[in-house]
């Protein structure tokens, strides 16, 4: 029973816990203002969270030469495939080493 959180679909199917597998559980965590348990429950959040709040960022300050020269580094084709290949990393790791 999960309440009113959605079931991981790549959980149900797989038995593989997918790269976001506990976010749910560490964005409410970081919303106690328990950032240690945000960080146990899914080691990637801290970045993912920082790479939506820097395209969040340009979205909203489009004018800012600052914010647009890191957002587009983070959105080369480059760094794009960088992140594909975290994140199939993070989930082999964590179901391998069961973090």
């Amino acid at each position: 029973m999960t309440g009113l959180m959605p079931r991981c679909i790549f959980r149900d199917l797989t038995g593989w816990s997918c790269p976001g597998c506990g976010s749910q559980r560490a964005l409410h965590a970081l919303l106690d203002g328990e950032p240690l348990k945000a960080w146990s429950y899914n080691y990637i959040i801290p970045f993912t969270i920082a790479y939506v709040a820097i395209c969040g960022i340009h979205w909203i300050l489009p004018d800012s030469t600052h914010i647009e020269r890191i957002y587009r580094r983070l959105t080369t084709p480059m760094a794009l495939y960088t992140l594909l290949g975290a994140v199939i990393a993070w989930t082999v790791a964590r179901n391998l080493l069961g973090i």
